[in-house]
């Protein structure tokens, strides 16, 4: 049998009329496990699996992230799968054989996790992945698809043109009620899964990156992580080193990078990504065959936007971009080659007025529509399941972030930034 820990369900208290207080409460609070204990004073209605000791790769934390800000608002019990002895090379194998013989029998080997058993019921069954690959560790956990009423997938990275290939995997999906995809391959997987998907967009712990209540200077003129083009990083490169220029960037293989806990990691973007004048965003695995022509909107754009930075680089093709930015000018786009860096950078640069108004706009926003919070809302909606008052309570102190930011300069200028082009209360996620 399973130990498995929880959380508080709600942050007790009245929110109060102080924006800071309560939104410095929801971003801090501290988990209780023992009053998630099954005889303690509610119990979890949500097993959410998670992978945060499975996958290390910075590329996971944000699904990490958005783990959190379910638990946080939600009573929820959280199973962390394990890597059993030998991990790495029966992880190999089983992915092997799963990818040459391609019947559902060979998807269905544990990739070497320590087996696991349910020892109580659920009404929901979460597990936030980020590709198809991912469904494998589901394996290792006994009778999940009978012990929880409704089962969740909400999967991060899917593209339409893998389908042919990966059509064997993907249809692990038969095991769940109800799929949530960030991409544009929601009616690919339907339609060869049978089961309803869901556009459900990338998002961000907005609490964590936010500027606000107090913004800060804003000390690095650009910051780069992830994917970038690369005559356009020689050309923030060559700034740098010419004149007095902050260009903050990675330097090391994705691959490589294995925080030693999400959390942290997370913190630290968001800490880089506040004092930031500009946030550079490609769209969704640029440079890679992966999307087959796929451009999709990436979670950088979200990070970007929520920190209140302006985002440099190149807008997605997809019309899904413009749904969750409906906003002239949401990228300030970049010529491929890089030539025109510098002349795009001091032009902004002569007008702080417009470059606060950009990044305000974009911090406004993110309040509004791209919290985790909003995401959760919106997967409880679908499927008729009455929210938790922690919820409410987390919606509430964004918008009322939110609606504070008016009274900073930038807002005050251009008070058209507090709704981007969105009548009020729509969410262009759902729109």
């Amino acid at each position: 049998m399973i130990a498995l820990g929880g959380l508080s369900t709600g942050f007790g208290g009245d929110s109060g009329t102080r924006t800071h207080s309560s939104a410095s409460r929801l971003l801090h609070k501290g988990w209780d496990s023992a009053a998630m204990a099954n005889g303690g004073p509610s119990r979890a209605r949500i097993l959410l699996v998670t992978l945060r000791r499975v996958n290390t790769h910075a590329a996971w934390c944000s699904n990490f992230e958005f783990e959190d800000v379910i638990r946080s608002v939600d009573g929820v019990d959280m199973l962390e799968l394990d890597p059993a002895p030998h991990f790495e090379l029966r992880q190999h194998v089983a992915r092997s054989i799963a990818w040459r013989i391609r019947y559902r029998a060979f998807a269905d080997v544990n990739p070497g996790l320590k087996p696991l058993r349910l020892n109580r019921d659920y009404d929901v069954f979460v597990f936030v992945c980020m590709n198809v690959w991912d469904l494998l560790y589901l394996n290792a956990v006994v009778d999940w698809q009978v012990r929880c009423k409704v089962k969740l997938c909400y999967m991060a990275e899917f593209y339409a043109g893998q389908a042919a290939e990966l059509q064997h995997l993907l249809r692990r999906l038969e095991d769940f009620d109800q799929v949530f995809q960030s991409l544009s391959s929601a009616g690919t997987i339907s339609k060869i899964v049978g089961r309803p998907c869901h556009d459900l967009p990338h998002a961000t712990d907005v609490l964590r990156f936010t500027p606000y209540p107090k913004p800060p200077a804003r000390v690095i003129d650009v910051l780069s992580i992830g994917r970038r083009s690369d005559p356009v990083h020689q050309a923030l490169r060559r700034l740098a080193a010419a004149r007095d220029f902050f260009y903050l960037h990675d330097t090391l293989p994705s691959p490589l990078v294995r925080p030693s806990n999400p959390v942290e990691h997370r913190e630290m973007l968001a800490s880089a990504a506040r004092v930031s004048r500009f946030f550079v965003a490609y769209p969704a695995k640029f440079g890679d065959d992966e999307p087959h022509g796929q451009s999709e909107v990436g979670n950088r754009y979200f990070e970007g936007a929520a920190a209140g930075a302006v985002l440099l680089g190149q807008a997605p093709g997809e019309l899904t971009f413009h749904r969750d930015f409906p906003w002239p000018d949401a990228v300030v786009e970049l010529n491929a080659d890089g030539s025109d860096v510098a002349d795009v950078l001091a032009d902004l640069s002569r007008r702080p007025d417009e470059l606060a108004r950009l990044g305000a706009r974009n911090a406004v926003a993110a309040l509004r529509w791209h919290d985790w919070a909003h995401r959760w809302s919106s997967i409880l909606e679908t499927i008729g399941l009455a929210p938790r008052p922690a919820l409410s309570e987390r919606l509430g102190a964004l918008e009322a972030l939110a609606a504070g930011a008016g009274t900073h300069a930038a807002c005050r200028t251009q008070r058209t930034v507090c709704t981007a082009g969105v009548p009020p209360g729509r969410n262009p996620a759902t729109a």
